[in-house]
């Protein structure tokens, strides 16, 4: 055995000796197929555990999300599979790396699709299904109040049953007293049942269709600023505090899956996270703008978008999000940036990525009703107090980041520099409030 390998056995092992009163379940991450789930059941029995933890397979990138259906009706089709574990199935949907695989409408299109096909497949078998959303802080990872959240899903998905995870500073602002997390179990209770007892409006096949074509275009444009842009990743590591974030005391883990510098290995967390440090928040709009575009150039489409909007709380609710992103974005911030860490190249890059955020924030004023517009005014206007205090402290950070790249300063002025660097970043997440 590698490395790797010993210390996954070893895992098992301590599995065996522990009782099964510590543990939940095993969240299988990057599931791609049903080998994923059989070989954790093969290794707990080879260990000897004798309380198997039950096995949930965690579909994250756009990929396994449109083939989740696939995988798990295989699964069911497995005779004792189903006996052993009473007829339940508990099964996890990732957010983060979808987003980052593809950009957040075509993410949040291919989480309904899947959940829709797996309560599906589940009734087909007779499996009681407990879906659990792998939600983080940040609009591009999931984020967003949770009582809409559970009120947009598919409808009889829920079935007064749901698992959710609650992550960064979202812990802090829903459990941190006794209040409020009595109000914040309060909420969960009373969007499940009424998600169970009253569930949304089974989408339009037109609804549903041009959902497709959205997504596929928000899709194609988000990846081709990606990988078709060589000065795109080149910008994020110069402009963004994204160095840093390695040194911040906040993570379980490292902010790349190894040490290749491409965008696949990446983490979601920090790729979101320094995105939301200079207002630009990316990961959360890049994309959409293509997408809202070509509907607005056709009178049927738009009309079936309005329909959509007012009728439709899955995609009220995406739009909603977009609406409370693109109010956090400032571009005279992004702006100083640039010009405080960027060449000319990175400058032009930055210009063309700002001309498509001011285009979507003109484009989404235009197609929201102003009612819509207005019932969110107040938020905007909690946003806008927050950012007297946030702008300062980006400037600061811009200024910091840059005076880092004196190769000739000492220890003692580097370590004043960092510990700055370092408040300047929890005040800005404290500011955007989901960034994580």
């Amino acid at each position: 055995l590698n490395s790797e390998n010993k210390e996954i056995w070893g895992t098992f092992k301590m599995l065996s000796k522990l009782s099964h009163e510590f543990f939940g379940a095993y969240v299988i991450s990057m599931t791609s197929s049903v080998s994923d789930i059989l070989t954790v059941i093969l290794l707990q029995k080879e260990a000897g555990v004798k309380s198997m933890l039950r096995v949930v397979p965690l579909f994250e990138t756009l990929d396994d999300l449109q083939n989740a259906d696939l995988i798990i009706k295989k699964l069911y089709s497995i005779p004792w599979y189903l006996k052993y574990f009473d007829n339940s199935q508990e099964i996890m949907i990732g957010y983060s790396d979808a987003s980052k695989d593809a950009g957040k409408l075509a993410a949040s299109w291919a989480q309904y699709c899947a959940q829709e096909k797996l309560q599906k497949i589940s009734q087909k078998y007779n499996v009681n299904l407990t879906l659990f959303h792998g939600r983080g802080g940040s609009v591009g990872r999931g984020g967003g109040p949770v009582y809409a959240a559970l009120l947009s899903q598919p409808p009889n998905t829920v079935n007064f049953r749901t698992r959710v995870t609650e992550q960064g500073e979202v812990i802090q602002q829903k459990f941190s007293t006794v209040p409020l997390a009595d109000y914040s179990l309060g909420t969960y209770i009373g969007s499940v049942l009424e998600a169970s007892l009253s569930p949304p409006v089974n989408p339009k096949n037109e609804w549903k269709n041009l959902m497709d074509e959205m997504s596929l275009i928000s899709k194609k444009s988000y990846r081709n600023y990606i990988f078709n842009n060589p000065n795109f990743i080149k910008y994020y590591k110069n402009i963004t505090p994204q160095k840093i974030l390695d040194k911040l005391l906040i993570g379980s883990r490292p902010t790349k899956r190894n040490k290749a510098n491409d965008f696949k290995n990446l983490r979601a967390i920090p790729w979101v996270f320094a995105w939301t440090q200079i207002r630009f928040i990316i990961p959360s709009w890049l994309g959409i703008l293509e997408a809202l575009k070509v509907v607005s150039e056709d009178t049927k489409k738009k009309r079936i978008l309005m329909e959509m909007l007012n009728k439709w709380p899955f995609f009220y609710a995406m739009m909603d999000m977009l609406d409370m992103v693109l109010a956090k974005t400032d571009q005279r911030v992004i702006k100083l940036y640039e010009e405080y860490l960027g060449d000319d190249e990175l400058m032009q890059t930055g210009k063309k990525l700002r001309d498509q955020l001011s285009s979507l924030i003109l484009l989404n004023k235009k197609l929201i009703p102003k009612k819509i517009l207005n019932q969110r005014k107040l938020y905007r206007e909690s946003i806008m107090l927050r950012n007297t205090y946030a702008e300062t402290l980006n400037l600061l950070q811009a200024d910091i980041m840059k005076k880092f790249k004196n190769k000739k300063m000492n220890q003692v002025d580097k370590k004043l520099l960092n510990d700055a660097l370092m408040v300047t970043i929890a005040g800005i997440a404290a500011a955007m409030k989901n960034t994580g």
